[in-house]
């Protein structure tokens, strides 16, 4: 017997086009009501009905210009939803822990989680010529706006060449491979295999917007974007992709008729919103906060994390799969996919709402497994904040249950201040160099000196960009004046 307030999922849809005619398809927010509309027929029963009748409707921020989003996805139904905006910077499983707790409690009963993009149908615009029309903000705004709450780069960041996520990324990459003792060539397959997993994955998964498989060494031969990630080790940001959910009360959901096959359950969720910038971390290659996020999952769900038997591990960079499944004792070089969809690589990846293109894919693999559990986790900005949630097609025994371990990750996480103004000798804590039009041309790089400060330097200096690139620099010692590295020593 399912308690009749118990949180379920009960439609799932999702959207995706491909139109080399920029003026062909939908906009962004078309395609969020196409899966909206595709979740509501998922659903079955009259469940379609519920769409007149959401209490609260949740979108994450895109690359579009409207700010109440969910008003413009409902399109005239269910005129008196609240209405939710969620900033980039808001973790995507904290709407789902949102939806799950409000309707527990009796705080809503129908609630809409949708987010999506048209990303490749703006790109065609600009390759010919022909601006593809965007939904335009109308400057009405949403009744909630949940934003983060400090920026999520430092002003430091932003000025000395890290204001990139492929920046940030690689240099938590040089970290985790100092830390783990592997040479350049060693650390750089064990990443090329990372990616071409993902390759394969993807492949075997029709929603997926890349489907094809890559082998390590094509990884490998790929053109650099910061070393060592090649082309394929980064986001795939260009794509018209969309999911939705509804998700409403065990009663509602009986009520309307839907097939209890159709259920799947919110069995756990757990989240860190710390904030600390990449530069400021003591160890950039560990996040205690997703230590604290998967031991609270493990407990929440009942069962430890490698033991749950389908995974999707955000993969916006190789790096940030790494310390997540270092921090959830999962073991990467195992038989277990660390995903089901392919990762943001080559699944896809809308800005801000790849968790719910998992989401929509563990739906249907629950659905054919209902003794089975899924984790699906998720990160903000630069492994800056972490969250996870459990999920199944099984009704958990003690209800949906939630956990923020903020506090835990704050105690957990060491700091440095950083010196701006810093000059003299510093030991290199992360760097990366970065290329364009296939050739190196800026480093950046994050050091320790001997005040127990940090030091976040870059260059375009082409001797000391070339130097940087023979061996590792990882551990020694280099010379910073301010925001320049001005000299690298023979150690």
């Amino acid at each position: 017997m399912v308690d009749p307030s118990t949180p379920v999922l009960i439609g799932a849809g999702t959207a995706t086009q491909r139109f080399d005619d920029p003026l062909a398809g939908f906009d962004a927010i078309g395609l969020m009501r196409a899966a909206l509309d595709a979740a509501a027929d998922d659903a079955g029963g009259s469940a379609r009905a519920l769409l007149d009748r959401v209490d609260e409707i949740m979108v994450p921020e895109g690359i579009w210009r409207p700010r109440d989003p969910g008003s413009l996805v409902l399109d005239g139904r269910s005129t008196g939803a609240r209405t939710v905006f969620a900033a980039i910077g808001v973790l995507q499983q904290t709407l789902f822990t949102r939806a799950a707790t409000a309707i527990r409690d009796g705080a809503a009963d129908v609630v809409v989680v949708v987010g999506g993009e048209a990303k490749w149908r703006s790109l065609r615009g600009q390759i010919t010529g022909v601006p593809a029309p965007e939904p335009l903000d109308d400057g009405s705004r949403a009744d909630v706006h949940l934003g983060p709450a400090t920026d999520i780069l430092d002003h430091v960041e932003i000025h000395r060449g890290l204001a990139s996520p492929t920046h940030q990324y690689a240099v938590m990459e040089s970290a985790l491979r100092h830390a783990a003792h592997r040479s350049l060539p060693d650390h750089a397959r064990r990443v090329a295999t990372l990616v071409a997993a993902l390759s394969q994955v993807a492949a075997a998964n029709p929603e997926a917007w890349n489907r094809q498989a890559m082998t390590v060494d094509e990884v490998l031969a790929a053109p650099f974007v910061t070393e060592p990630y090649t082309k394929p080790s980064c986001s795939q940001w260009n794509v018209d992709q969309a999911a939705a959910f509804v998700l409403c009360s065990a009663a509602t959901a009986e009520a309307a008729g839907v097939a209890r096959d159709r259920w799947v359950f919110p069995v756990a969720g757990a989240e860190s919103n710390l904030m600390v910038p990449l530069t400021q971390r003591a160890q950039m290659h560990r996040s205690p906060a997703a230590e604290e996020v998967g031991r609270a999952l493990a407990e929440l769900g009942g069962r430890p994390l490698d033991e749950v038997d389908l995974l999707e591990i955000y993969s916006c960079f190789p790096s940030a799969v790494q310390m997540q499944a270092d921090a959830f004792g999962i073991d990467l070089d195992g038989d277990r996919p660390f995903s089901v969809t392919g990762g943001m690589h080559f699944a896809g990846g809308p800005l801000n709402s790849f968790t719910l293109q998992a989401l929509a894919r563990l739906v249907g693999m629950l659905r054919a497994d209902p003794g089975a559990t899924a984790l699906i986790s998720s990160v903000s900005g630069l492994v800056t904040k972490v969250g996870g949630g459990i999920w199944s097609a099984s009704p958990p025994p003690a209800g949906f249950r939630e956990a923020d371990v903020s506090a835990e990750a704050a105690a957990a996480t060491e700091t440095l201040p950083v010196d701006a103004a810093y000059v003299g000798p510093a030991t290199v804590a992360g760097y990366t160099v970065a290329h364009a039009g296939g050739a190196p041309v800026e480093a950046a790089l994050v050091a320790d000196t001997g005040a127990g400060t940090r030091a976040v330097v870059s260059t375009r200096d082409a001797d000391l960009v070339a130097g940087l690139r023979e061996g590792e620099w990882c551990g020694r010692t280099i010379q910073v004046q301010g925001a320049a590295l001005v000299g690298l020593d023979a150690n």
